[in-house]
Formats: C-alpha cells, structure tokens, sequence
C-alpha cells in the first residue's frame, strides 16, 4: 500500500535536499505486507516533486492479499 502527498517541506528538509525556498516535496509512505496481511515493512522517502515521475502499474483481478 502507498500514498503519496505533495507539500513544502520543513526547513531540514529543505536544507538537505537543497531544495529552493517554495519548492514542494512528495512524500510517500510505503507498508509491505506478508501473505498473512501482517505489515513487515514500512518505508517514507521523500522526492523534490519537480524532479520526479512516479509511475504505477495495476493489475485487475483477484487480490494478492486476500
């Protein structure tokens, strides 16, 4: 599962990806789940939103977690 948002990030933030002042960011949030729909992973990365393309590919048919 992944969401993803756009915003103007913090001030650290800003700083450590050299980012113009305004520039907004995406931030995406990532849990990974196991066959039993336990979460064993979680991930947060966070993009300059001029910079990226984010592409998904979705399958229709029977879900892989039940």
């Amino acid at each position: 599962m992944e969401d993803v948002t756009a915003q103007i990030p913090r001030e650290e933030e800003r700083e450590r990806l050299r980012l113009g002042a305004g520039e907004p960011v995406l931030r995406l949030t990532r849990t990974a789940y196991d066959a039993g729909d336990r979460p064993i992973q979680a991930d947060v990365m966070l993009m300059p939103a001029g910079r990226q393309q984010l592409r998904y590919e979705i399958r229709l048919g029977p879900s892989q977690r039940g």
